[in-house]
Order: structure tokens, then sequence, then C-alpha cells
């Protein structure tokens, strides 16, 4: 099954996209009432993946290596190349959704632009809120750290092995997830101190580490990203072998949940569902190809959706051309169709929001009636 594109969104360089469905993916976004929100880096596209019941529907937003997504009901929050972007649901503004996206299908949520901040080069991987606001996963720096408007970050933590904070990229920090509104575990590719010293080393040092106790929980991992907390159990890609992992901290078991084939990174959950995506083993500057690259030349990008009761897979929606590489996957509950408009759109500009001016206001400015 095919999906349609909504190109009118498309970046500006040419779009070479096709994409390809179980035939009962369509039906499973619809019954399940969401849509998923997906980066692709290297395409340089934040998109939705929407369905109407019958067909799904692809609609592209254009940003600079758009990396991690973290979701609230209200709020969609973006990391990109340099900067961080907040996008309020305001759905009074589906008014001004076009007319051409109307006459498909109606949208039925509506996020637009309201913040920004400018953290400079950190390389951004994983984000997530929590007690202390927005975390970030400084990968250039190998820390994490919170965003203050006075700073281009806030650093919170780094792995004990890190020495300094210097934007080197030392161990390829890349993965975080959350506990009780806390970092609880983070994925490097390794435990060293050198600049950049992962991209020429062995592909087997990666690590899952307990943030708070600084305890090395898992090791010799390859590539390993996007660990995830539910219910009771870290999840975790380990995509260099095209995997989806399951530890459980109170025994230390480690289960295999799923191997796909491509690399697997970006995971969020639904009930007894997980989404994750996979991207197409690739040419990088990094030394040596990942095992799952050697065992089949043949490589999918797209999102699968897997039951976690059996591990199974119950549909998926496969990416062909220039989309190939999946960073991060968020599930956009009770939203089925969302539209999104850029910071530079009309529409952004034309959407207020603000509260009432009260009388304990005024008083508290010293205005008088």
């Amino acid at each position: 099954m095919e999906a349609i594109v909504s190109t009118d969104d498309a970046m500006d360089g040419e779009l070479d996209f096709t994409s390809h469905t179980s035939s009962n993916f369509p039906a499973v976004l619809a019954g399940l009432k969401l849509s998923l929100a997906v980066t692709s880096y290297q395409a340089h596209k934040l998109f939705f993946v929407r369905s109407d019941g019958k067909k799904i529907d692809i609609n592209f937003k254009d940003f600079p290596r758009p990396m991690g997504l973290a979701v609230t009901p209200q709020q969609i929050t973006l990391g990109t190349l340099h900067q961080v972007w907040r996008f309020r649901r305001s759905d009074a503004a589906l008014d001004l959704v076009s007319e051409t996206l109307a006459e498909k299908t109606a949208a039925d949520a509506c996020y637009v632009a309201s913040a920004c901040h400018t953290t400079g080069l950190v390389n951004i991987h994983d984000i997530a809120y929590g007690n202390k606001g927005l975390w970030i996963v400084n990968s250039n720096f190998s820390c994490l750290a919170t965003l203050e408007p006075d700073y281009s970050f806030v650093p919170r933590w780094k792995p004990s092995f890190i020495s300094d904070l210097l934007p080197e990229d030392r161990c390829h920090l890349n993965g975080m997830a959350m506990l009780d509104g806390e970092p609880a575990y983070v994925t490097t590719f390794n435990q060293s101190d050198v600049a950049k010293s992962w991209r020429d080393g062995v592909k087997d040092l990666g690590t899952l580490i307990d943030v708070k106790t600084g305890e090395l929980k898992l090791s010799n991992l390859v590539m390993p990203h996007s660990p995830r907390c539910y219910n009771g159990y870290v999840y975790f890609c380990e995509s260099g072998h095209g995997l989806v992992r399951r530890y459980d901290p109170r025994t230390g078991d480690v289960v295999d949940v799923i191997k796909l084939q491509g690399f697997t990174r970006g995971m969020d959950f639904f009930g007894p569902l997980m989404f994750v995506g996979l991207s197409k083993t690739r040419n990088s500057s990094v030394a040596e190809p990942a095992p799952i690259a050697q065992e089949s030349a043949e490589s999918e990008s797209g999102i699968w959706c897997v039951n976690l009761t059996d591990h199974t897979v119950v549909g998926f929606v496969r990416f062909e051309g220039n989309i190939d590489q999946i960073y991060d996957v968020a599930v956009l509950p009770g939203v089925m169709y969302p539209e999104l408009f850029l910071p530079d759109d009309e529409q952004s500009m034309t959407v207020f929001n603000f509260p009432p001016l009260t009388d304990s206001a005024l008083a508290k400015a010293g205005v008088t009636k």
C-alpha cells in the first residue's frame, strides 16, 4: 500500500520519496487514534505520519538537522542543528490550515511556533521534559544539560570518565531515558576521554549507564541508542545489530525484543505497542561499518510497530528514496491528523496566546483604572 506525501510542505531541495505500508498500518493508527512525529536529520525533515483509516499521509516540515523530540499533550519540542524549538498546540489556528490540506482531510490538532533557544553546535541528540524543565543530551560536550535563557546550556551531569567539558564528542553520549522526572539511564558508544575516539575505534564498546549512581549497567554494546524506561524495564536499541533489547534493572537480565533489517534508532510506546525507527545502513566517517551492514547488503528505513507481549511485528511503513536515516519517533496520542506551522509561516505570526488583563494584574503593575 502506498502513502500520500504532502509535498506543499517539502523543503526547498528536491524530495525523492515514496512510502509503502503493511495493509493494516493505516487502520492501526486510526484505530488507536494517534499519529507519529518523526525526525530525519539526513533529509532535514520533521514529518508526521498520519492516517484517515484507509491510507497514510506523510506531511513534511523543513528544519536544519532535526534530531530529538519531546512531546507533551500541549506541545512538541524539537532539537535541531543549533536551536531548540517549542511548538504550542493551538487548535484555534485550525481555521488557518490551507485549503489544499482541508480538501484531503480535516486536521484535528495544530502546533504553532512559540519559543526558540539557541544552543550553538552542541550536537543535540535525545531531549525530554523532567523536573528541571527540558533536558538535552549534549553529545558535543559529553554531558546532560538543561536550558536557561542566559546560557547556551547548563551542564547537569557527565559520565565519571569524562574529565572536562570540551566540544570534542569524546564518547558519543547520545541517548537518555527519563524516570520520575529525572534522567535515569544514558547510552554511549564507548568510555573514552579522547576527542571523537568512537569514530575510529572498535564498535562493541557501547554502554548503558545509571545516571544516579554512575554505575555501568551494560557494556560491550554495539552503537546503542534511544534508551526508554517503560513498564519497569529499560528498552534500548543496539543499533549496530538491528536490535531492540529490554533490560530489567531488578534482575540485570537482558532480552532481545526484536531484530529488524536496518539500524534501529528512535522509540516510543502506546499501551502494549512499541513504535521503533529503522534506518538504512550507510557509508560514513566512522571507520568500520556496523555489523548489521555486514550481515546483509539490503537494509530498510521506516517505522515498525511491535507487539511487546509476543515481540511480533504488528505493521509498518517503509520509506524509499532520500528519507533513509531516522533519528527519533514520538507518538501523538489522541491526535490523528496534526498540522504544524513553521516559525516563518504567516499563520504563526497571526496566532496569539495571552492571559486576560485582570484587576489584580493591573494592581500588581501599579496601574489604576
